[in-house]
């Protein structure tokens, strides 16, 4: 079947469940080599129905560290907009800033568009990029079937140079 995420709804259902997560990792400065295996969770928020809560949670190996330690992140994922917008949740970095959904038990602000094509070839994957200080982080996005997407990040400056490679699986159900 073709998938065409070319609406808001159309990525929040895409998304919505739970994901199998496979990381590697590969920093040059700033950060290990190593991996990350666990799961990423897509749920509605009570407040808003158009709005998910993404949660990953997996073990991190790192070479050179002696043992596997616990890795957690969340993101928010607006899908009320288009493109579909992608919140850090409670950065502490950025408590200063409104919440740009105050309405949420969480403070979100802007991390990066998900700017999926609305044509057919172009509607798997997206690239965006986010300037962290001084540090430019480049994800792409891309869907690989109706049950598998991976979103890869490589960040260069200063403080940071390496590639992060997430792959996703979804589970059944």
């Amino acid at each position: 079947a073709l998938i065409r995420l070319a609406s808001g709804d159309a990525v929040k259902s895409f998304l919505l469940g739970r994901w199998k997560l496979a990381k590697t990792l590969d920093y040059r400065i700033g950060g290990g080599k190593g991996s990350m295996s666990g799961s990423a969770l897509f749920t509605e928020m009570p407040q808003r129905k158009d709005v998910l809560m993404y949660e990953e949670r997996g073990l991190v190996e790192l070479q050179g560290v002696g043992k596997p330690f616990e890795a957690y992140r969340r993101y928010i994922f607006n899908t009320s907009v288009w493109p579909v917008e992608v919140y850090f949740v409670d950065d502490p970095t950025k408590k200063h800033l409104p919440s740009l959904l105050p309405e949420l038990d969480c403070h979100t602000s802007f991390f990066i568009p998900l700017s999926f094509a609305d044509t057919d070839e172009d509607s798997k994957s997206c690239s965006s990029s986010h300037l962290c200080v001084d540090d430019l982080y480049s994800g792409a996005l891309t869907i690989i079937g109706e049950d598998g997407f991976d979103w890869k990040w490589s960040i260069q400056g200063p403080q940071k140079d390496g590639d992060i490679v997430g792959s996703y699986v979804r589970e059944a159900q």
